[in-house]
Order: structure tokens, then C-alpha cells, then sequence
């Protein structure tokens, strides 16, 4: 009779992973998930952050466009009030009108009694009006929009307003002029005495033409944000040309 064999297969050992080393794979990619979870979440913040500066930024060159070129051509400056040097600290941040200017365009080809008024073409009125935002937050955490309205009359009677928001995104804001003050007597005792002497520029004021601008801009307030958030501040001055024009009494 002729024998059968039967041969049996056994698995090859080498080939299967045991219990240890399937929890070590398992816990190296969980680990390289979680750094990468983290470095993507954390690149999203960093990008997340510069476009919130850029848009401060852009806040803050808006302000500076409008505001510059508005100064630079008025004809008188009706607000602010012109204050003392060492009063201009203790200035506080209000809402209402914070600067009002009044410009007039001459046109020397039109008759001198125009109905404006001498050889007035054009005259513009321009306000800047802090206005604060209602949000549940106000009491502790205040947040302001700068409103720019503009008024032009070109006859009389006849005026075109124009109002836009200029920033909504406003912490603080102080605009102010100081007073020049004038020099100090001198007594004259000897060859190289003067009879007035200077006043350094910290104490004399900087005169009316010179308006200077202090402001606190803040990044978006998310809905899920409470208390500060990371402010920018600028402080910078325009120059009003020419001198200052009063009304007759």
C-alpha cells in the first residue's frame, strides 16, 4: 500500500507584527499627526495675524490720507480748541465732533461780491466725529468709528453732504492743538545777556497750526473674545498751511 503524506503549512512568524510593535506604530503616527496638526494650525494663526495687521495698517493710512490733505487745506480750524501744553496729557479720549475745519476756494475770474462772499468759489465744511459702537462689551471694552462728513457749497443754498466711515476699529483717540506761549523776559546785566530768551518746545507749545493726532486701533474683535485684545498705536501731527484765519468780531 502506498503511503499518503500529508504535510501541514505553518505560518511563517517572522512575517506577523506583534502586539508591541503594532502600539508603537500606532503611537509614532499619532505623534506625527498631532506636530502636524500643530504646525498647520499655528501657520493659519500666523497668516491669520498679518492679514489682521495689514488691515490696522491700512486703517491707519486711511486716517492719515484724510485727515492730512483735510488740514493741509483748510482755511481756519474751528476744533479743536487750541490748549496748554502741560493740559494736553491729561486729555481723555471723547465722542462727539473732534476736529471741524472750514475751507473756501478763491477764484479770482469771478466778480468780487460773489454770492459766497468776496471771490469765493467753493466752500467746504468737514467734520470728524468719534462715535462709539453699541456691542455688550462697551462698558469695559470701548470701541469707536470715526465718521468723516463733508459739505460742500458751490451756491448758495445749494450743498452736497458726503458722510463715510473712515475706521470702526478705534480704542482711543485724542486730536489737540497747543498754545504757543510767548518768550521769557530778560533782564539785560551784561554784554551777552538777551532780552528774551526761548522756551524750549516741551514747555512753549507748538503753535495753532500744528495738529497733532493720537490713536489706538485694535484688530478685529472675534464673537468669542472678551477683554484686550493686541493694540497699535500712532501718534504723528499735520501741518496746516498758511496762517490762521479769524472772523471778524
Amino acid at each position: 500500500m502506498k503511503k499518503i503524506l500529508k504535510v501541514k503549512f505553518l505560518p511563517d512568524q517572522r512575517n506577523a507584527f506583534s502586539l508591541i510593535e503594532l502600539l508603537i506604530a500606532i503611537s509614532v503616527t499619532m505623534l506625527i499627526v498631532f506636530f502636524a496638526y500643530k504646525i498647520f494650525f499655528s501657520q493659519t494663526e500666523v497668516v491669520t495675524k498679518s492679514i489682521e495687521f495689514m488691515q490696522v495698517n491700512d486703517s491707519f493710512r486711511k486716517v492719515m490720507t484724510f485727515m492730512g490733505d483735510d488740514i493741509r487745506e483748510a482755511t481756519s480750524i474751528i476744533k479743536p480748541v487750541p490748549v496748554f501744553t502741560d493740559k494736553a496729557e491729561s486729555l481723555t479720549t471723547q465722542t462727539g465732533v473732534v476736529l471741524k475745519l472750514q475751507t473756501s476756494e478763491l477764484d479770482p475770474t469771478i466778480p468780487f461780491d460773489s454770492p459766497l462772499g468776496g471771490q469765493v468759489a467753493l466752500r467746504r465744511e468737514i467734520t470728524y466725529e468719534l462715535e462709539k459702537i453699541p456691542n455688550p462689551d462697551s462698558q469695559t471694552v470701548p470701541r469707536f468709528r470715526l465718521i468723516r462728513t463733508s459739505v460742500i457749497e458751490e451756491k448758495p443754498g445749494q450743498k452736497v453732504t458726503q458722510r463715510q466711515v473712515l475706521v470702526d476699529n478705534i480704542r482711543d483717540l485724542i486730536i489737540y492743538r497747543t498754545v504757543r506761549k510767548p518768550f521769557k523776559p530778560s533782564n539785560i546785566n551784561g554784554p551777552r545777556d538777551r532780552i528774551a530768551v526761548a522756551r524750549p518746545l516741551y514747555e512753549s507749545g507748538t503753535g495753532n497750526s500744528l495738529v497733532h493726532l493720537k490713536m489706538v486701533l485694535e484688530r478685529d474683535r472675534k464673537d468669542t473674545e472678551l477683554g484686550e485684545v493686541y493694540n497699535i498705536d500712532l501718534h504723528t501731527s499735520f501741518y496746516k498751511r498758511g496762517k490762521e484765519i479769524f472772523k471778524n468780531p
